[in-house]
């Protein structure tokens, strides 16, 4: 009965070794994180994701860089948008809240000693208003 075994282990072996030769001459796949960190511009510092207001289906992306901190809106159904403006601004995003009011989402942006509002239209899912709070 061993005889029968023995050629059928032995194709067995040849085959898995053939196997293990063509898996070690395939390249190595890279590590998606060290890659997508490796793309980062030298400017990125950290970046940081704030739910909206419950049910409003909308959210903030504050990017930080080594010179400027970026604002970006996140709402369903639609393209991201950069709020511009934010770019511009002399000093850090110290808070970003925000709350629904009847004509969609309203954030309160913290900056030094200085807060902005950014308006959110329900209708018009990429447009918004950017400017010092009036209070």
């Amino acid at each position: 009965m061993t005889a029968p075994l023995a050629p059928r282990l032995a194709t067995r072996l040849t085959l898995a070794a053939g196997l293990a030769l063509c898996l070690a001459s395939l390249p190595v796949r890279a590590d998606p994180v060290a890659d997508f960190v490796a793309a980062l511009p030298d400017e990125f510092q950290g970046m940081t994701r704030l739910a909206g207001p419950e049910g409003s289906g909308t959210a903030f992306v504050v990017v930080r860089e080594s010179a400027r901190d970026r604002i970006f809106i996140l709402r369903e159904g639609a393209a991201l948008v950069e709020v511009a403006e934010t770019a511009e601004l002399e000093g850090r995003i110290a808070a970003l809240r925000s709350e629904a009011d009847a004509h969609g989402v309203v954030a309160f942006v913290d900056v030094g000693e200085t807060t902005y509002e950014l308006f959110l239209e329900k209708d018009d899912p990429t447009g918004y208003l950017f400017q010092p709070a009036s209070n």
